[in-house]
C-alpha cells in the first residue's frame, strides 16, 4: 500500500467540523499515549462503533459521524493511529517519516504499524468498558483502517464492519471470506478510485449477509472528501449502522 507515500501534511491538521466529544488518553502498557474521540451515547446503550481513519487524516475526520451516532445513543469512539493527529511523538511521526529516503521510510513505517493493531484492540477494550456485558461494537475502518477492522474483528466479537475506500490486498479479502463475510458490511468506494473499487466489489461479492451495503460514486474520490462532495453520506452510514448493529 502506498497511501502513506501520499500523506498530505495539510490534512493532519485539526479538521474544524463541531463536535462534543471528549478527548481521551489511552496508554498502553508500554506507556504510549494514544488519542481519542469519545461521543458518549446513552448511559444505559449496549451499543458501540469504534471508528478508524484513513492514513492521510487523523480521528477528526469522524467528527460529524460520532456526534451523530451519539445522538442516536450509540457510543462511539475515534483513534488517532500511532503516529498520527495526536498520537505522533519524536518516536513515531507519519509526517516526519515522509522526508526519510524510501527504504527508511518503508522500515520506519513498518515499526510504527506493527503496533496498530494491539492500539485498536485497545481502544475496542475502551468502548466495551462502556458497556454491559451484552455490549455490541460495530467497526468502520477508512483506507488503511479497514485492514485494521479485519485484524479486530477475527479476534472480537465485532457485530459489523465498514470499509470505507479501503482496498484490500487478496489475502484479507480471503480472510473476511473465511471469517467475517456472515457479519452486515457497508462498503463505500470510488469507480476510479484505482484498486479500491475492485476491491469493494470483491468484498461485496464475498458478503454472505443480505443486509450488506454497496455505495458506488463517480470520479475517484478517497475517503473523507466523500464526505464533503455528498453531503448525505455521513447521514446515511450514521443510519446504516444504527440499523443494523444488533444481536
Amino acid at each position: 500500500m502506498n497511501a502513506f507515500i501520499k500523506i498530505l501534511s495539510a490534512a493532519l491538521l485539526t479538521l474544524t467540523a463541531s463536535s462534543q466529544a471528549s478527548d481521551l488518553t489511552l496508554t498502553t502498557d508500554k506507556g504510549f499515549a494514544l488519542k481519542a474521540s469519545y461521543y458518549q451515547g446513552n448511559q444505559s446503550s449496549d451499543r458501540a462503533v469504534l471508528l478508524l481513519h484513513q492514513c492521510n487524516y487523523n480521528r477528526t475526520m469522524y467528527n460529524d459521524i460520532g456526534q451523530q451516532l451519539s445522538d442516536k445513543g450509540i457510543h462511539a469512539l475515534s483513534l488517532d493511529f500511532r503516529g498520527f493527529g495526536e498520537s505522533a511523538n519524536d518516536e513515531f511521526s507519519a509526517e516526519r517519516l515522509q522526508a526519510l529516503p524510501r527504504e527508511e521510510r518503508r522500515i520506519a513505517w513498518q515499526k510504527m504499524s506493527k503496533h496498530w493493531p494491539s492500539d485498536v484492540q485497545l481502544a475496542y477494550d475502551h468502548l466495551k468498558s462502556k458497556m454491559s456485558d451484552k455490549g455490541i461494537v460495530g467497526v468502520v475502518g477508512a483506507s488503511c483502517g479497514g485492514s485494521q477492522a479485519i485484524t479486530l474483528a477475527e479476534k472480537n466479537s465485532v457485530n459489523l464492519i465498514s470499509f470505507f475506500s479501503s482496498g484490500q490486498r487478496d489475502e484479507n479479502i480471503t480472510r473476511y471470506t473465511k471469517m467475517l463475510a456472515d457479519k452486515p458490511t457497508l462498503i463505500i468506494a470510488s469507480e476510479k478510485d484505482r484498486g479500491t473499487y475492485e476491491s469493494a466489489q470483491k468484498l461485496f461479492t464475498a458478503s454472505t449477509n443480505m443486509n450488506s451495503k454497496f455505495i458506488a460514486y463517480k470520479g475517484a474520490e478517497h475517503g473523507y472528501p466523500l464526505l464533503d462532495s455528498d453531503t448525505m453520506l455521513a447521514s446515511y452510514m450514521v443510519s446504516w449502522l444504527d440499523n443494523h448493529l444488533v444481536k
